[in-house]
């Protein structure tokens, strides 16, 4: 062989090798090194699957046992892994603990302070909530992985619209709900999936896939789409919100028995996601978080400060008739206006600087809560919604006692009955009211129960199984080694 020969020779192999490496299954990426002092670990999963069970206080799980919990998926994953008790961002609502997760801030860095947008009262209420990413100042976990060209699968995540490879997103036509009209629900979340026609091209390959919605359930649909993501295109992150559970506590109580037959029902949703992996031959590579979002309290009654406010001449209203001949209290100017979740409401001023208006709502709530024995709440002042990263255009809070949460009436009453029987929002300190964590999979070698987190751990943790960082996390991620 001549010499020209074997250097030609050399330099195919060469190339074929180099053609080789590109088309080969990625390396496993190492932790990067900010975070390897907390994960104690070199090397991270390829893949993870994080789903959101809306609702899972965690002395479901920790009181399993004791419940009679038919819940062979969940006690698997806690047997393989990690159990934490869960201290979420204030308020302790849906979309704000939701965008903690996939960023590691809290609601004033990340700027989701709430479920729904706050709308002034003068201007026509249309039940806007925050669904889109954009709104969302920090980096996300799918920002973080798109950095590093890993591929993100989303369904009914809170707040995610418009981002990731693939998404089934969770919004609806303003004013309504997720179970008013499931048809028109479905015609809004298809016209803002991502890509174009994925829910059509899901529902052509999953034959009856809504055949089982109901006006209380549609944890079936969340999971057919997030199977089908994970089999078929097989993303490396991949974010799933299940929320049956929280609707059925809103409407019948936490731990009754109906709670409790969601919750197993649900523990089978979890299973079947999980093998959809298996099925995509990716389970063995991927690390498994099972996260919620705040815990749940009982509730017979609704507090409605905007009809104190409206004694007290911070709010003027008048009645109007419409076309169908009912009459309608509408606000026709405001000064200090409630924004409530739940059992947390913030006081919003229409002019930030109007220190009178301000002090006049402090004192007519205050003086309403005297009146009523002094039980009902307690006043949240700018300070320390400051230090809970809460309500950042606030000029103070109300914190309700346990059995009330906060209305939105500004006529009538100022304190109701409610049919529904669970909410939450409150103050997330007590040792009794934590959301879940539970950590199984890849790389994950502690077991057993951690004790308590807080929320802004979790959104690092996950990031750290990737070996990626959240530019704008306040906590470092936890140590599963």
């Amino acid at each position: 062989m001549k010499l020209k020969d074997s250097r030609i020779i050399a330099v195919i192999v060469a190339l074929i090798a180099l053609l080789h490496f590109a088309l080969s299954p990625r390396e496993v990426k190492q932790v990067s090194p900010a975070r390897t002092q907390t994960t104690e670990s070199s090397r991270a999963a390829r893949r993870a699957i994080v789903i959101s069970l809306d609702g899972l206080d965690v002395r479901y799980l920790r009181r399993a046992d004791e419940f009679s919990l038919k819940i062979p998926t969940l006690r698997r994953l806690m047997k393989e892994g990690v159990l934490a008790g869960v201290e979420s961002v204030y308020p302790s609502v849906t979309y704000p603990n939701h965008t903690a997760i996939v960023t590691g801030a809290r609601p004033d860095r990340h700027r989701i302070v709430n479920n729904q947008v706050f709308v002034p009262p003068t201007s026509p209420q249309r039940g806007v909530q925050f669904w889109f990413a954009r709104d969302i100042k920090t980096e996300t976990l799918w920002d973080a992985a798109r950095k590093r060209g890993l591929s993100t699968g989303l369904v009914s995540w809170p707040v995610s619209t418009g981002a990731g490879d693939w998404n089934v997103p969770e919004i609806w036509k303003p004013g309504t709900s997720p179970s008013d009209s499931f048809p028109t629900t479905l015609a809004e979340i298809s016209r803002h999936a991502r890509p174009a026609g994925l829910v059509e091209e899901i529902a052509e390959r999953v034959p009856d896939i809504y055949k089982n919605v109901t006006k209380d359930e549609g944890d079936d649909h969340r999971a057919h789409w997030a199977e089908y993501i994970i089999r078929e295109k097989r993303p490396d992150l991949m974010l799933v919100h299940l929320f049956d559970l929280d609707h059925t506590e809103h409407n019948r109580g936490p731990f009754t028995p109906e709670a409790f037959a969601i919750l197993e029902k649900v523990d089978g949703y979890v299973g079947r996601i999980l093998a959809a992996a298996e099925q995509a031959g990716t389970l063995s590579e991927t690390a498994v978080f099972i996260v919620s979002d705040h815990g749940f309290r009982d509730l017979s009654k609704y507090i409605h400060p905007a009809v104190v406010l409206r004694e007290a001449g911070l709010v003027t209203t008048r009645d109007e008739r419409s076309a169908n001949v009912q009459t309608q209290t509408v606000v026709t100017d405001w000064r200090a206006y409630p924004y409530p979740s739940g059992g947390s409401c913030a006081i919003v001023l229409r002019d930030a600087g109007d220190r009178d208006a301000a002090e006049r709502a402090r004192a007519a709530l205050e003086k309403f809560n005297e009146q009523q024995g002094g039980k009902l709440f307690r006043i949240v002042g700018r300070d320390e919604l400051s230090k809970l990263g809460a309500f950042p255009e606030a000029a103070f809070g109300l914190e309700a006692t346990f059995g009330y949460a906060f209305g939105d009436n500004h006529s009538g009453e100022a304190i109701t009955e409610t049919t529904r029987r669970g909410t939450h929002g409150y103050l997330p300190m007590p040792a009794d009211y934590r959301a879940t964590l539970v950590v199984s999979g890849l790389d994950v070698v502690r077991r057993g129960d951690l004790g308590d987190v807080h929320m802004t751990e979790v959104g690092p943790t996950i990031a750290a199984a990737l070996g990626l960082t959240l530019g704008d996390a306040q906590h470092g991620a936890l140590k599963l080694r």
